[in-house]
């Protein structure tokens, strides 16, 4: 799809590497989270991760964000990369097209995962208003369950772009695919 195999092996290799050093626990798990994405994103090619996490599909208007790798390194140390990618990718459209769409994979995603990115997702919500002003939808993949307490959470930044977003939930694996083959 949007990232290679390889860099699946790396990030898996990496995690395991943390864990192996440090014991999984099963309780109070965030900031253990938190360690290990530091730790995969200080042993790791951090511009490969991120431009492989946050993808323009070829010849669209579509970008497609990926939770599932995001989630792995991600930290505070790296949000402002990850921020400045998105923000070239969206400019990087608009000088070909007069709108975007934005494609979300939050499989696995949880009110937690919301809490410990909190400060990442408001301020980008928060800065990109013109921007989201040319956004035509969002399309949510592996919408999770909690998706109603998670939209409360951040009612106040995505009230405005609720009508733009479409819930995908059982056929989500076959819509990302599709989405991929459309290039």
């Amino acid at each position: 799809m949007s990232f290679s195999n390889n860099t699946i092996d790396k990030l898996e290799k990496a995690q395991d590497s943390y864990y192996e050093k440090n014991t999984r626990h099963v309780f109070f798990k965030n900031k253990q989270k938190l360690d290990c994405a530091n730790y995969i994103s200080n042993n790791m090619n951090l511009e490969e991760l991120i431009q492989s996490t946050i993808v323009i599909l070829p010849n669209t208007n579509k970008i497609y964000y990926n939770y599932l790798l995001f989630k792995l390194y991600a930290n505070e140390k790296c949000f402002e990369l990850l921020y400045i990618h998105m923000i070239k990718l969206i400019q990087t459209i608009l000088m070909n097209y007069p709108t975007f769409e934005f494609h979300i994979n939050l499989q696995t995603f949880s009110i937690s995962a919301c809490q410990r990115y909190y400060q990442l997702i408001t301020n980008t919500l928060s800065s990109n208003q013109l921007y989201f002003d040319k956004m035509d939808k969002i399309v949510i993949y592996h919408t999770p369950n909690i998706i109603d307490s998670i939209t409360r959470l951040l009612y106040n930044y995505v009230k405005d772009m609720l009508d733009k977003v479409e819930y995908v939930k059982e056929d989500s694996e076959t819509r990302i695919k599709i989405l991929f083959d459309i290039q």
